[in-house]
């Protein structure tokens, strides 16, 4: 995917994205970043056009955003969302088979062995005739991914995808999604964990009040002053036994 002069705006406020330019390699695990307000959740929302930009042009396979319908997007962009409660008196097997829709239409019926592999996939066999409010967070993030991998899409989105897992399953989650991307499939992601950001990722988007400001690979961006003025913190980088570099916030000293 790649953005061109993106623009947005909320209706009556200052905040938004200012002209964006870039590129989200295929076929890579991408992680946006950035303080609280910088504009990720938002730049999610253009990429899976559930906004429209005031300007410029965001393209999927030199293809227009704008230019694909409904279900030809479907087919090619997945969100994993973090909760709809529309969905919470369905099975994990219904709600699964929402993400095959696409591909069949609204009322068709899709059969079980069409999701078997995403079920298993996302370790969520056992579950799949349990209700949706009957699961964890953390299980019910996990049908989010099946759902969202049965739509076979080109990119995968994900809005803190790691925010109802723990410590188990986030290490499970993330080393999914880098197997997906090593297959083809395109990840883009906000994580506000900033050291897991650079532990999981190819690429990295920085962003600060809406504006972009720097891309590039985790060892491109593990500079202690960009940091620091784009989170407005003092920032160290250490190096920590079997970890390697790890980014530590500076207390403040009287």
């Amino acid at each position: 995917m790649e953005l061109q002069q993106v623009r947005f705006r909320y209706p009556g406020q200052a905040t938004g994205l200012a002209e964006l330019t870039g590129t989200f390699p295929p076929g890579k695990v991408t992680t946006i970043i950035g303080p609280n307000g910088a504009g990720k959740s938002t730049l999610l929302k253009l990429l899976s056009r559930q906004l429209q930009a005031d300007q410029g042009s965001i393209t999927l396979g030199n293809k227009a955003l704008t230019s694909y319908s409904a279900k030809q997007l479907a087919q090619q962009v997945a969100v994993v969302s973090q909760r709809h409660e529309l969905y919470d008196d369905m099975t994990v097997a219904a709600v699964v088979k929402m993400g095959r829709l696409p591909y069949h239409g609204l009322f068709a019926t899709v059969p079980d062995e069409e999701i078997a592999a995403y079920l298993e996939q996302t370790q969520l066999t056992d579950l799949a005739d349990e209700h949706l409010q009957n699961l964890s967070g953390g299980q019910q993030q996990r049908v989010w991914l099946a759902m969202a991998l049965a739509q076979e899409p080109r990119v995968l989105l994900l809005d803190e995808p790691t925010t109802y897992l723990d410590v188990h399953y986030q290490q499970v989650l993330m080393t999914q999604l880098r197997r997906l991307a090593q297959q083809g499939l395109t990840v883009i992601q906000v994580l506000h964990d900033i050291n897991q950001a650079f532990a999981v990722s190819d690429w990295l988007w920085l962003l600060r009040a809406g504006k972009l400001v720097a891309t590039g690979t985790p060892a491109q961006l593990r500079q202690a002053k960009l940091l620091a003025q784009a989170f407005a913190t003092p920032i160290e980088i250490v190096e920590v036994p079997r970890l390697g570099p790890y980014i530590v916030q500076v207390p403040a000293t009287d």
